[in-house]
């Protein structure tokens, strides 16, 4: 039997590894110069490959940015499931990931930029992904969590969204305004909730 010529295959575990260092070095060139200065051609030159290996794994520049994008929402939501293990009571739950939420993203202003504040993307390539059902799990789980503490309420997605927005806000604001003298986040974070949950 003859062996054909050739790299073989990839495993599954190999693509992934491959994937996560592309994105490590095109999150540390967005970290040093912005979303901007990422490229294939200098991701290849990084990683040690050329740019048609780069393309193999990932269709162009957004879709880096969607991989990243993917990646912290990821991250966040592991550190809010970690902080509920720790919570038994639904009130203690939502508060628990409610302040997880804030906290995550103002002690990773590089993260909430390039999640919440990338430039140059296209309205397109957002609403794709924010459309995706693995994203919407990352915001959806605060539904769940409302839920659990006002199982009567009709109106949880007005109050999950109004929960969201406010959190994001509260980040938003001590990320790009940091020499005002904001309250504490902890504090306007469990203001948010008792308005949230009354």
């Amino acid at each position: 039997m003859t062996r054909s010529a050739g790299r073989p295959p990839r495993s599954e575990t190999d693509i992934f590894e491959f994937q996560a260092k592309i994105g490590k070095h095109a999150l540390e060139i967005y970290r040093a110069e912005g979303f901007g200065a990422v490229s294939m051609r200098r991701l290849a030159k990084e990683v040690g490959c050329s740019p048609m290996t780069i393309y193999a794994h990932f269709e162009g520049k957004t879709d880096i940015l969607q991989y990243l994008w993917a990646d912290v929402l990821t991250d966040m939501s592991d550190e809010i499931r970690n902080k509920l293990k720790f919570s038994v009571a639904p009130s203690e739950q939502l508060q628990s990931a409610a302040q997880t939420f804030v906290a995550y993203w103002t002690d990773h202003p590089d993260h909430f930029r390039l999640v919440f504040m990338s430039n140059n993307v296209k309205r397109a390539d957002v609403s794709t992904f924010v459309s995706d059902e693995k994203t919407l799990a990352h915001f959806l789980m605060f539904s769940d969590l409302i839920r659990a503490v006002l199982p009567d309420e009709n109106d949880v997605k007005v109050r999950t969204d109004t929960l969201i927005s406010g959190m994001i806000g509260i980040a938003l604001c001590m990320n790009t305004i940091p020499d005002y003298r904001w309250a504490d986040a902890t504090l306007m974070t469990e203001r948010l909730l008792r308005s949230i949950t009354a």
